[in-house]
């Protein structure tokens, strides 16, 4: 899958500075904890338009180190959930606060080669132009089902890993209805099923009604509910009859947690 770059994040053209009081990178220990510091360092000197500083170098390593930028655009001040994934690797996910009241769930990839640092960054990729599409229906003085269908898709889209949990949360039951209805057809992998397909018109109608865009069965039995997105850049609900959902990385599912007992949210890119 494509990778995506943190080029559609908010950044600003200002002139490198330096950040007086803040710490550099004591906590060297390999824990979550020691991966949390560091990540709140980083978004310190994000806030203070500092990425380019000599302290910000302290805690980018990678691709991250690369980024031509003084700061990531007004993020939340803490990460709202950290993971190990690794015994050196660990993730932070942090919200991006964009125009149009618009927020936007970031995740942060740490490495820990005797210090912790951020390695890369990554978030679903090319929502602005969903974001473009859902203004302008969202102005119109009135839909077609058709359209009422779009906006409420392209809203999930935008929605943030908390929305869409709780929207998720609310649905169980209806999304346990479409996996069972997939498992008596005994579907197959490479099966794609659309909204309007023809071959399983319940399963696409059941679809349709969440504002889903379609569901795949993946060569281990998982099934993965589409929401949406651009190109490979998606996001969804997984359910994994095995309990094996797919491992985060920075360059396929970039975010996976779980939601309820063998349901995952996921985004790919």
């Amino acid at each position: 899958m494509k990778v995506a770059t943190i080029s559609l994040l908010v950044f600003y053209a200002l002139a490198n500075c330096g950040v007086p009081g803040i710490a550099s990178n004591a906590t060297q220990d390999a824990s979550l904890e020691g991966a949390r510091a560091t990540l709140l360092q980083l978004i310190r000197l994000s806030d203070k338009q500092a990425l380019q500083s000599e302290q910000a170098r302290t805690v980018m390593t990678g691709e991250t180190a690369e980024l031509n930028i003084p700061s990531f655009g007004k993020l939340a001040d803490t990460p709202d959930r950290m993971e190990m994934l690794e015994r050196n690797r660990a993730i932070g996910r942090v919200q991006l606060f964009g125009e149009n009241n618009q927020v936007t769930d970031v995740y942060f990839y740490l490495r820990y080669d005797a210090v912790w640092k951020v390695s890369e960054v990554r978030l679903l990729s090319l929502t602005g132009i969903i974001e473009d599409a859902y203004l302008a229906l969202s102005a119109k003085p009135s839909l077609t089902d058709d359209e009422k269908n779009d906006l409420a898709n392209m809203k999930l889209v935008l929605a943030t890993d908390k929305a869409l949990t709780a929207w998720f949360t609310a649905n169980l039951k209806s999304f346990e209805r479409v996996y069972r209805q997939v498992k008596s057809y005994g579907l197959k992998m490479p099966n794609f099923i659309r909204t309007d397909d023809k071959q399983f018109p319940e399963v696409g109608t059941a679809l349709k009604a969440l504002h889903l865009s379609g569901l795949s069965v993946t060569s281990n039995g998982n099934l993965e509910f589409v929401i949406g997105g651009v190109t490979d850049n998606l996001v969804g609900l997984i359910y994994s009859p095995s309990d094996s959902p797919p491992a985060m990385s920075p360059s396929s599912y970039i975010w996976v947690e779980k939601v309820a007992s063998k349901w995952y949210l996921f985004r790919t890119t």
